[in-house]
């Protein structure tokens, strides 16, 4: 396997693994109350699962120079956008 293929699949694995860490506690605790084993607060969880959408940008950064170079240019763009002739104002 040449570079690009392991850093392919090491990015894919560090994505599986936040995705697992991010909703197996969540899930835990649904299937344990979903058997009676505990109540009916969960909501504990919920930040953790939220969590899990934010945490993607932060691997593809740590892994890809492009995607580094593509935050820091969009961060970075300093557009003026011009008046357009002719808009009811």
């Amino acid at each position: 396997m040449n570079a690009a293929g392991r850093n392919a699949t090491v990015t894919s694995l560090m994505v599986c693994c936040g995705f697992v860490a991010c909703w197996s506690f969540s899930e835990i605790s649904y299937f344990l109350n979903l058997i009676g084993v505990i109540g009916e607060n969960m909501s504990e969880w919920w930040l953790l699962v939220q969590l899990n959408s934010c945490i993607n940008p932060f691997i593809y950064a740590a892994k890809y120079r492009d995607f580094q170079a593509g935050v820091r240019k969009m961060l970075n763009m300093n557009v003026v956008m011009p008046y357009a002739v002719g808009a009811a104002g």
